[in-house]
């Protein structure tokens, strides 16, 4: 049954890369704005790499179509040292860059079942077939692929820090991690959960320290000083190209932006943090409560990291959403061990994983009405799904640990 689902997912994947076909070789996918970035710094004009003038010569001259349908460019927004990766790429033609690209991409899914597999009880014994159906049939994997997209990189960034997390490596987990600051929104809500483990934060701050100064090497104090500034106006400009369907952030923020009208910005901006500081809070009192020395509870807690990470981020697009992969896969092998939980949670957490890997809801929400910011709720409840999970894994643990009380009697 799971390979005809994940079989038809496939196909339909390939039948919307069919109709996209002829937007890949016009540069209308987002490795452009990689590719700008690379361009960049192999011309060695790193101190203008956010230049919008010298992005904007540069893209017309491998993507003029593409420049002139979305009427602006693809502005490269990561930081500076990210741009490192795109520069050897530069030195091809835009088509062949993608095409290496989307073979490195194609490498590190690859990677991820043999990453994950050895350290799952229940999915460990699924052939290896089925889980890259399951990676290729996920959705958001399947945008970050066509668009050329970092997403399927911080996915496998993420599977190291969890993979070292399991084998109490914390120290590699917390540099793993860091290394995933190019989408520093995806990251940092993440690692504060994680403020107990001394050896974790110190490694994250080591490396980005070390990033950081990289960073700063490539585009000098002026443009490094000016970056968050620069971030900020391609967020909210609506003459850059990620800006024009609003309705497809998927997040706490798109969800909030849809419900409050446009003519009030202080209403939603102050909605938005209120519920961004209730989700964070969720989250830090989860990882108060989880015991680091249970399997299933850590497990539980960074699947929770995933999601909350996700909808607490400000910036965020369909192809950022293959972060859930790991977080599905996790919260799987705790519901196939079949451990003691309401059998709402166990619901709930089953109904959110089937919506997120159903393609068709992905394509009706996005093509259809425009409003993928409408899934958000099924992340809410995603998310609420594994407090109640955590909670019960809590229970199950102090129960064991705890003698009972008629016990020495």
């Amino acid at each position: 049954m799971l390979v005809f689902c994940f079989s038809a997912m496939i196909l339909l994947h390939g039948y919307v890369l069919w109709q996209a076909r002829r937007s890949i070789p016009e540069g209308l996918p987002d490795f452009s704005g990689a590719y700008t970035a690379g361009r960049i710094l192999r011309d060695g004009q790193g101190r203008r790499l956010y230049d919008d003038v010298l992005q904007e010569s540069i893209q017309r001259s491998f993507s003029p179509r593409a420049v002139q349908k979305r009427g602006t460019i693809l502005p490269y927004i990561h930081l500076p040292f990210e741009a490192l990766l795109y520069a050897p790429l530069a030195h091809f033609s835009y088509l062949a860059a993608y095409a290496i690209w989307l073979a490195v991409n194609l490498a590190l899914l690859g990677s991820i079942p043999f990453l994950l597999r050895r350290r799952l009880e229940a999915l460990g014994k699924a052939p290896l077939y089925l889980w890259l159906l399951a990676v290729l049939a996920f959705f958001p994997i399947f945008v970050a692929l066509i668009q050329g997209q970092d997403s399927i990189l911080l996915l496998f960034l993420y599977c190291l820090a969890w993979r070292s997390l399991e084998r109490g490596a914390d120290l590699a987990s917390g540099s793993w991690l860091a290394l995933g600051l190019y989408k520093y929104q995806l990251v940092v809500p993440f690692i504060l959960l994680w403020l107990r483990r001394k050896k974790l934060i110190g490694g994250f701050l080591f490396v980005a320290a070390i990033l950081g100064f990289i960073s700063l090497a490539i585009v000098g104090w002026p443009s490094f000083l000016r970056y968050p500034r620069y971030v900020w106006g391609t967020e909210h400009d609506l003459k850059y190209g990620f800006n024009t369907l609003p309705g497809l952030t998927t997040n706490l923020r798109g969800l909030i932006s849809g419900m409050v009208p446009a003519a009030h910005p202080r209403i939603e901006a102050s909605l938005i943090a209120f519920f961004s500081a209730i989700v964070l809070l969720l989250m830090i009192y989860a990882a108060g409560k989880s015991s680091s020395d249970d399997s299933k509870a850590r497990r539980a807690l960074f699947a929770l990291g995933l999601v909350g990470t996700v909808l607490l981020s400000y910036h965020l697009y369909v192809h950022d959403l293959s972060l859930l992969f790991l977080a599905i896969v996790l919260v799987l092998e705790i519901l196939l061990s079949d451990i003691p939980m309401p059998n709402w949670t166990r619901t709930t957490l089953y109904v959110s994983i089937a919506l997120l890997f159903c393609s068709p809801l992905y394509l009706v929400l996005t093509l259809r009405y425009e409003q993928l910011r409408l899934l958000a709720i099924v992340l809410l409840a995603f998310f609420v799904g594994l407090l109640s999970l955590i909670n019960s894994l809590q229970v199950r643990i102090g129960g064991t640990v705890s003698p009972p009380a008629s016990a020495g009697r």
